[in-house]
């Protein structure tokens, strides 16, 4: 995975632009009737870290840190949109670059097992997003979202990962996911790094 930086991210955003505008000889287009009329770009995160007792508890310091990396990696990356839970992790992990952005969160709820609902919920949020770059901010389920809107299947984000940014263009279907990184650094045991990729 790459570890993403302004610079990098402005250069990465053009050359998918070029190549979803344009098309690509060695890539694929995406085959399926699910993915016209989405967003152009859709950037997913697990929120950052956060507390672990109450119903919905804050974001601890590291989390906080996180969410402004956040903001500052995706300042410059045209986000238009942003999608959360109701949950405060989720809406404060997406606060920082909402602020900067002037950008109102929109809310679609998760509600106790009925995470499958969610991610279509999210996917047609996302949708509704016509050419847009479109944030979205869920909990270890947010691969399911990718899936849904036409890419790949991916497991669900292991417990104690926050790092992982995903870049996903839907017009590309499954060739259009980019894994990245962003913010601090974290210790990642085997397994989940096994799981992850």
């Amino acid at each position: 995975m790459l570890k993403i930086t302004n610079g990098i991210l402005a250069i990465f955003l053009f050359a998918v632009s070029v190549i979803s505008i344009h098309g690509c000889a060695a890539g694929p287009k995406a085959q399926s009737g699910q993915n016209l009329g989405s967003a152009r770009h859709v950037f997913l995160v697990r929120h950052t870290e956060r507390e672990w007792d109450g119903e919905d508890p804050p974001l601890t310091p590291v989390g906080e840190a996180r969410a402004q990396a956040l903001a500052q990696t995706l300042r410059d990356a045209g986000v238009t949109a942003i999608i959360t839970t109701q949950w405060r992790r989720t809406r404060d992990t997406a606060k920082p670059l909402a602020s900067l952005l002037k950008i109102t969160s929109e809310i679609v709820p998760v509600h106790d097992g009925k995470a499958r609902e969610n991610i279509q919920e999210v996917a047609a949020a996302v949708r509704r997003h016509k050419d847009e770059t479109v944030l979205v901010v869920g909990h270890i389920t947010v691969t399911g979202v990718i899936t849904a809107l036409g890419g790949p299947r991916l497991p669900t984000i292991c417990e104690p990962v926050f790092s992982q940014l995903f870049l996903f263009t839907p017009s590309q279907g499954e060739d259009g996911l980019t894994r990245l990184l962003y913010g601090a650094a974290e210790d990642i045991s085997r397994n989940c790094r096994l799981s992850s990729d």
